[in-house]
């Protein structure tokens, strides 16, 4: 059995380790950055058990190779475990690096954060009985978790103040997700381990959200350092409302880092396409493995099938990326199932192509003309083949930098590809070097191209509006 340690300098630390059941020395607030490489041919999950025999769950349906990150609670060993269909792989099936292991005084101290007294019952009632603190302290958490959380404040018919709360951090607490992309700080109340956030939101507001409590504040890059934030984010424990990111998933077979919660307002929209119908034809996922030399990788495509398929009939086929995500977090089987069966859509084909790598992804899909071209020339012309599929319109669409490659695509191959799906769309991208005049690049490339019969749908979320500003960019390709 195997061991790594935790790094005593701030410096980074890169360790491969090739055996199953490898064990790491844990202190309480370790954070802890690596990569788990598949080698085996079927998909690896790596989860960590720690020394109180609780686990987490930190890669599933891995193919290719995956990141992951979390944070210590626990002082001790703990135990990394990589399966494969539930059972334990060879030492030649994956590689295991660990990239950093960085000990809570290696770590970044935040800057203070300013009180606020928003919660100005409370706070006035310790100032008027100090020696009650902890008294009224629980007594309000022990309401806020009765009426569950966030806290809700209708202020008129259009708009709510909406407070989301933590108990318990020492150093910080921010949200994922949510009202905000920016990740926001939340408010320590007073010197209390109360924290608190709140937002004034329209009464349609539908979001899923996680808390991140102690965050590591890291000696790295920007974006990891972003990024670390996942390491600690987890469902809201007084929400009573979760929101699973993969079919299946409930709260019993789920640790609570694997799942969100639901804010969900009074005249939030319905979502019925998205609930598996009784008694309805249903379709089927195949799944096929794309090679591409050029590339240098392997895709997985899981194509989706309408019941009643025929190789005699045309059918329009959706490519979308991210295919592990659309088949996996978001049930775009049963949608599909659902519109067909109530002739809101014709039957259509469904392809969804996975990332071999978040790399891969970062460098395959914003606006690569090598990576546009296989799509094209080599990856429909396969699928379409393997299949006896009869197409009579094609569809590329994707959220984030599926977006923004879906119109990218259909810039350029218009003849394969005549309408585009656009969900989020990271029209914030641009090539390194690309002047400030030019910022928005994609919109910039159809403007300087003769005019296309394409047809677009474009989408971008109420609150997507911080740095990335993906709905104001959104807006402006439209």
């Amino acid at each position: 059995m195997k061991k790594t340690t935790a790094c005593i300098l701030t410096f980074l630390v890169s360790s491969v380790l090739y055996a199953n059941n490898i064990t790491i020395e844990l202190k309480q607030n370790d954070f802890v950055q690596g990569k788990l490489i598949q080698k085996a041919q079927q998909p690896l999950s790596l989860s960590i058990i720690f020394p109180d025999q609780s686990s987490r769950l930190l890669a599933q349906n891995v193919f290719g190779e995956q990141d992951f990150m979390f944070k210590s609670e626990l002082i001790g060993t703990a135990t990394f475990s990589i399966l494969a269909n539930g059972a334990t792989v060879s030492d030649q099936d994956f590689t295991l690096t660990i990239e950093r292991h960085i000990p809570i005084s290696a770590q970044i101290a935040p800057p203070k954060v300013i009180e606020n007294t928003q919660l100005e019952e409370l706070s006035q009632k310790i100032a008027k009985n100090p020696e009650k603190q902890t008294a009224l302290i629980n007594d309000f958490w022990d309401k806020a978790k009765q009426a569950g959380t966030p806290l809700i404040e209708p202020l008129d018919e259009q708009q709510s103040r909406v407070t989301f709360l933590w108990r318990g951090a020492t150093k910080n607490a921010r949200i994922w997700g949510g009202v905000s992309t920016e990740h926001d700080f939340m408010q320590r109340f007073g010197e209390t381990d109360i924290w608190y956030k709140s937002y004034i939101v329209p009464n349609d507001t539908l979001v899923e959200y996680k808390l991140a409590p102690d965050v590591p504040t890291l000696p790295v890059d920007e974006n990891t350092q972003r990024r670390a934030l996942l390491a600690t984010a987890q469902a809201d424990p007084l929400n009573k409302t979760a929101y699973f990111e993969k079919i299946g998933q409930n709260i019993h077979n789920t640790d609570k880092f694997n799942y969100a919660s639901l804010l969900k307002l009074p005249n939030a929209p319905t979502q019925s396409f998205l609930t598996e119908a009784p008694n309805i034809a249903k379709g089927k996922l195949q799944q096929l493995i794309f090679e591409s030399a050029t590339l240098g990788n392997k895709h997985r495509l899981f194509v989706y099938l309408p019941d009643g398929f025929s190789a005699e009939k045309n059918y329009a086929v959706l490519y979308l990326f991210d295919g592990v995500e659309y088949t996996e977090r978001v049930p775009t089987k049963t949608i599909l199932d659902n519109m067909i069966a109530q002739k809101v859509i014709l039957p259509t084909v469904a392809v969804f192509i996975e990332n071999p790598s978040s790399e891969s992804r970062r460098v395959e899909l914003p606006a690569n003309p090598i990576f546009t071209q296989v799509l094209a020339k080599e990856l429909v012309p396969f699928v379409e083949k393997q299949l006896n599929i009869k197409t009579k319109e094609r569809i590329i669409g994707g959220s984030s930098y599926g977006g923004l490659s879906s119109a990218y695509t259909v810039l350029n191959y218009p003849n394969v590809f005549s309408k585009a799906l656009i969900l989020s769309g990271s029209f914030w991208w641009q090539p390194k070097g690309t002047p400030s005049e030019q910022s928005h690049y994609i919109a910039q490339q159809f403007i300087q191209k003769e005019k296309l019969p394409l047809c677009f749908f474009i989408s971008a979320g109420f609150y997507e509006s911080g740095k990335s500003a993906i709905c104001k960019r959104s807006n402006y390709f439209a």
